[in-house]
């Protein structure tokens, strides 16, 4: 009887331990995949809140390219901060910024990138609204993380985005104006032309 629980035990132990050994392998940690992995459903853009939740949830997200570029209207312009203008290299890094530029730039960041997260932290004025409802331009004050083969991991600026509705009765960004803030952080405008050079 004694000798029965004793080896009992020592199969229990023998059991335990191969579980260990064995099942290390099912629980090792994953490489990342790009652009931060899977991200939510691209939501429909009727709303300017449902394209802010597009914006944050998808940029820079491989799965996530499709969503965001499908949200640039046919007339999209990105104006970058005027100092990042100034600095930039080469000086026409940022001419002629378009819904095609944006598309291909954007492309870049997200495979390249292997984790992501942007925020827009606060609205920093009051939104700008037309007569007839059909355009806006909100204020935002955002950080972006990128984890990527650049240096810089973090951006920090303000975004001023105008959203127009289309007969479609869907919100589209028709323009992206970027601005430094006093954190004296690189801005998502710098962030963009470091992946329209050399790409």
């Amino acid at each position: 009887m004694v000798r029965r629980l004793r080896n009992r035990r020592i199969g229990f132990v023998v059991v335990l331990v191969l579980l260990q050994v064995l099942g290390c392998s099912l629980f090792k940690p994953r490489k990342p995949l790009p652009g931060g992995g899977a991200g939510s459903g691209c939501l429909t853009p009727n709303t300017p809140d449902n394209v802010v939740t597009n914006i944050l949830d998808h940029y820079a997200a491989v799965n996530g390219i499709t969503c965001y570029t499908s949200m640039l209207d046919q007339t999209f312009v990105f104006h970058p901060d005027a100092a990042d203008s100034i600095e930039a290299l080469p000086d026409t890094v940022f001419a002629n910024w378009n819904l095609s530029v944006e598309s291909r730039v954007t492309s870049n960041i997200a495979s390249d990138a292997t984790f992501h997260q942007a925020v827009f932290d606060s609205q920093y004025a009051s939104p700008v609204i037309s007569p007839d409802q059909r355009t806006q331009t909100r204020f935002y004050a955002y950080h972006l993380i990128i984890h990527s083969s650049k240096p810089d991991t973090l951006y920090r600026g303000r975004a001023d985005i105008t959203f127009f509705q289309g007969n479609d009765a869907q919100w589209h960004i028709t323009g992206w104006t970027d601005r430094r803030d006093a954190s004296g952080s690189r801005t998502w405008g710098y962030l963009r032309s470091t992946y329209r050079v050399g790409f």
